[in-house]
């Protein structure tokens, strides 16, 4: 299965969650990091589809359709949407971005690379 068919439109993820159980979630993924994996992993439940929606954070790293690809390919994600809006629902992103680079450049620091 190609699994960028299961990035839809917004609209069509709104469709889709009226008549089901759904779990919706939105945050940036950028990057997708494996924290990101695991609370996605405890949103998943039988019977309950689980759409992601992925917005843009003020700089991006990834493009958004990659982003939306990389999420797709989770296979306890059921439908990807590709957010208009630069908010994230708290909870799945937060902070973990921000620890990541953080850790990234005080590695890099601390290795004298930059």
């Amino acid at each position: 299965m190609d699994t960028r068919s299961k990035i839809i439109p917004l609209e069509e993820a709104r469709e889709r969650q009226r008549n089901q159980s759904t779990s919706w979630l939105a945050g940036h993924f950028d990057p997708l990091l494996a924290e990101h994996v695991r609370r996605l992993r405890e949103q998943a439940a039988p019977g309950r589809l689980l759409i992601v929606e992925v917005t843009n954070p003020e700089r991006p790293l990834l493009p958004q359709r990659a982003r939306a690809e990389l999420v797709a390919a989770l296979s306890m994600v059921d439908y990807v949407a590709l957010g208009n809006g630069a908010g994230e629902l708290p909870g799945i992103d937060g902070s973990l971005t921000q620890r990541f680079v953080e850790n990234v450049l005080r590695r890099h620091r601390r290795e004298g690379v930059g």
